[in-house]
């Protein structure tokens, strides 16, 4: 095998992706829900303490699902999976 790193396409993201659920487990050590995820769950009403508990939970889990995604950076020489085509309009 050749030690030159492979370039990123859509599959290797797509199973970065893929590892997100993954990262939810382990973040689930985290006890505190963020001041977001408090907002959110004291705006629905008819909660008890519990249901209340797991919705916090829930969206904390969710913010930091995607701060991993939003935190992946792609390298500049890797092209874009589709070329912007322009169609021709039907309108007169």
């Amino acid at each position: 095998m050749s030690a030159k790193p492979r370039p990123l396409t859509r599959r290797a993201v797509g199973q970065m992706l893929l590892a997100v659920p993954w990262a939810r487990m382990a973040a689930r050590d985290e006890k505190e829900a963020s001041p977001r995820a408090r907002c959110l769950a004291d705006t629905e009403p008819g909660l008890s303490n519990d249901e209340r508990a797991r919705l916090e939970k829930s969206i904390a889990e969710g913010e930091k699902s995607l701060t991993v995604i939003r935190d992946f950076k792609l390298p500049p020489d890797v092209p874009p999976s589709l070329r912007f085509q322009a169609m021709k309009s039907n309108r007169k």
